[in-house]
């Protein structure tokens, strides 16, 4: 309980992309590479305490080009602890900043085959933010049978060109 309170006085300190008056690139940009940070530390010490760069990640999962960078992210070498890492991080997330997360995980557990746990993450997305976009998009592509490996697909596919709008290339 502590730990979620010091990550919404964390969260209370960060502003949200402002599209009219901020530099969005920039703060997308360090959005993203805080994202980076979290997948690095959550891969190599299987847990992320700094509440800092997690109100980061959560408010800058706000903006969708960040949101969507994190999702391109996943790859075969990195999925079970990408799997791992956005379970957690969905649980963590105080109300208002579930959807984003747990739509990711939705997508990582589609792709993995849990198709009950990837309904039970959107289910969760949208109790946080009813009408979601993600969540109500994912809701259809599941409700329609895609196949995974054609989502895996397109998800690969849309990531370099992410990665262009926020870095000038792939990273």
């Amino acid at each position: 309980m502590e730990n979620n309170l010091l990550l919404e006085d964390e969260i209370n300190q960060i502003s949200e992309i402002n599209y009219e008056v901020d530099d969005v690139l920039t703060l997308q940009r360090a959005g993203a590479l805080a994202v980076n940070q979290l997948v690095a530390e959550f891969i190599e010490f299987g847990a992320v305490v700094d509440n800092q760069l997690i109100a980061t990640v959560l408010v800058r999962f706000k903006d969708l080009q960040v949101r969507d960078y994190a999702m391109g992210l996943v790859n075969n070498e990195n999925k079970d602890k990408l799997f791992n890492l956005w379970y957690w991080l969905s649980n963590y997330a105080p109300t208002g900043f579930i959807a984003p997360v747990a739509c990711i995980f939705a997508a990582c557990a589609y792709e993995s085959a849990e198709s009950q746990l990837a309904e039970n993450a959107l289910d969760r997305a949208i109790g946080d933010c009813p009408n979601y976009p993600l969540a109500l998009l994912l809701r259809r592509v599941f409700s329609a049978a895609w196949p995974s490996s054609s989502f895996a697909a397109m998800r690969a596919e849309l990531h370099p060109r992410i990665c262009a709008t926020l870095f000038g290339s792939s990273i």
